[in-house]
This record gives C-alpha cells, structure tokens and sequence, in this order.
C-alpha cells in the first residue's frame, strides 16, 4: 500500500477546541505528512497560520454537524471558510430534505456550494450521514451529489449519535454509484485503526477523515505494510 499518511483527512472537530489544540494539531499534520486536516470554521484562519508553508490542505465544514440549515447560511459559512484560507469544505447534506423527497432543494443546496468552491480552486464534500439512511437513500444522495457538482461524497460526519459509523460496504456502494462520474469517496466515522482504514482504501475511499490519523500512519510504518 502507498503512503497512507496522503489519505489522511486528520480531524478535529470538538465543540470545545482552542487555539493552542488546533496549533498543536496541525503541527502533528506537518510531522505526519497528512493529505489535509478538517477543522471548524472558526479555526481556519488558525489553521492557516501554522500550515500556510507546508503541503497539508486545510479543510472546513459548511451546515455541520445537522445539515438542515439555510443555503445561504452554508454558502456564507463556506465563502469565510476560503477566504480564511481553506482548500476544501466539507459540507453536510440535508438528509431531512432528502428523505422526505424533497430533492431540487437537496441539489441546489449542494450546487451552490459546488459553484462557490469551483471559483474558488477549491474541492467540495458532501456528506451524507449514511448511517441514517436506506441503502436507496444512500445511493441517491450519492448522485445527487454528483450531478450537482461535487468532488467527493463523504459517508459521515462522526458526530451523530444516532447515526451508524461508516462501513465498508457503504463506502464500497458509494464508490459504485459515483466513481464512473468522476466523483470520489471519502470514508469518515469510526475509522480508528489501520486496519479499518486499510478495508476502506481497498473499498473505494480515496480519503480517510479521522482523528486516529498519528496511530494509524505508525501502525503503517512500525509493521513496514506500504
């Protein structure tokens, strides 16, 4: 396997996360060589401040962790977020909206955000909370997603209590439905370990969002598994 740390969407995403967490945390990002870290949107410009000289991307939620807000509120949370200094947002789609079939307001929702990032040079995530959905729900959201302009989708935002964590299997079907449209899949949710980010690489997940990043890059280098 390739280097996993470039998989790594490390996360921290608490609500009670201050400025001396996020500079210890993305210097732990640096060390590590991770693809990107994922942080709050208040904490970007923190962020920014300590990753600015380095390759690690910065990532931010947009209508987190519900995803039931307005679209304008999402779209302004997520203009901050770039112009604080974020490549990436990570938004959470409104699951209440698709559920009750409500889907030209799921779309829009999303192509809004997909048309402000795309001016932007940025990447867009969707997340879909797959573990409060059908497996029919999933794969619409999937397409949806897709068809509004997004450049990944993402199963989880790993704050729901009631929600299930990502599995392979969802990563696997959501690499089915969209990889042929050129979307990827981001695994997130209860991926703690390296073997669990091992199955969901080998699924589809071209992204690992976790905050177990550090354990699971010295697992990979302590046992040389590349």
């Amino acid at each position: 396997m390739k280097n996993l740390a470039k998989y790594i969407d490390q996360t921290l995403l608490t609500q009670d996360v201050t400025k001396k967490d996020i500079v210890k945390f993305c210097e732990e990002a640096k060390k590590y060589e991770f693809y990107a870290v994922c942080v709050q949107p208040n904490r970007v410009a923190d962020a920014y401040e300590v990753l600015k000289e380095s390759n690690v991307k910065i990532a931010a939620v947009a209508g987190f962790p519900c995803g039931a807000t307005f679209t304008e509120v999402k779209l302004k949370e997520a203009e901050l977020c770039l112009e604080n200094g974020a490549n990436e947002i990570d938004m959470v789609l409104n699951i209440g909206a698709l559920r009750e079939k409500n889907l030209g307001l799921v779309k829009s929702d999303v192509q809004a955000l997909a048309e402000l990032t795309k001016a932007n040079n940025a990447l867009l995530k969707v997340i879909i909370e797959t573990g409060l959905l059908t497996e029919e729900e999933k794969v619409l959201a999937c397409k949806i997603s897709a068809e509004a302009g997004a450049d990944f989708v993402k199963t989880s935002t790993g704050m729901t209590k009631n929600s299930k964590p990502a599995t392979v299997e969802d990563v696997k079907l959501m690499y089915d439905t969209v990889n042929h449209l050129g979307v990827k899949v981001k695994a997130s949710g209860g991926v703690k370990d390296f073997k669990t980010a091992k199955f969901m690489i080998a699924a589809g997940a071209s992204r690992i969002g976790t905050s177990s990043g550090a354990q699971i890059v010295s697992h990979q280098v302590s046992t040389a598994d590349y």
